[in-house]
């Protein structure tokens, strides 16, 4: 199972030209999400097989800093811990309404075009590739005209 996630997360990709794919930094996460050893040596695993396929692209896979990311609103910026109840996530201040991991997501990627925008690389990537569109590191928001969901496990 971890094979076929990580060949569609680098699949999606490539299709999209994405040249990195950010995880949530994985370390110490058993006992930020109280999961067991087996489920850190998944991630560990998923992690890696993503890593050495993408490579082969030419495509980065970074760790990002997960502190708040489930917490903070990915419109407006507002970190509450009654943001987020469970599953769902509802900012307090601008009423932005999402799935919570979805939004955390979003933050992860936002956090990554930001830490890069002063590089030297030559700055900032364009912006972040989700299901439903592109964010660039201001928050500005395009709209997906075909969702990355339809027919596929990613």
């Amino acid at each position: 199972m971890l094979h076929r996630i990580s060949n569609d997360l680098v699949a999606e990709a490539r299709e999209n030209d994405c040249s990195v794919i950010a995880f949530e930094e994985l370390t110490d996460i058993r006992e930020r999400t109280g999961a067991s050893w087996g489920h850190k040596w998944a991630f560990d695993h998923l992690y890696d097989y993503v890593e050495y396929k993408a490579e082969e692209y030419g495509i980065a896979v970074e760790q990002i800093d997960p502190e708040n990311t489930s917490r903070r609103c990915s419109h407006c910026g507002f970190t509450n811990l009654d943001n987020r109840d469970g599953e769902a996530f509802e900012c307090l201040k601008c009423g932005y309404a999402n799935h919570a991991d979805y939004n955390a997501a979003k933050n992860i990627g936002l956090r990554y075009l930001r830490r890069n925008q002063t590089g030297g690389d030559g700055g900032a990537p364009l912006g972040v590739r989700l299901n439903s569109g592109m964010l660039n590191a201001n928050g500005g928001y395009s709209p997906a005209t075909t969702s990355g969901q339809s027919g596929s496990s990613r």
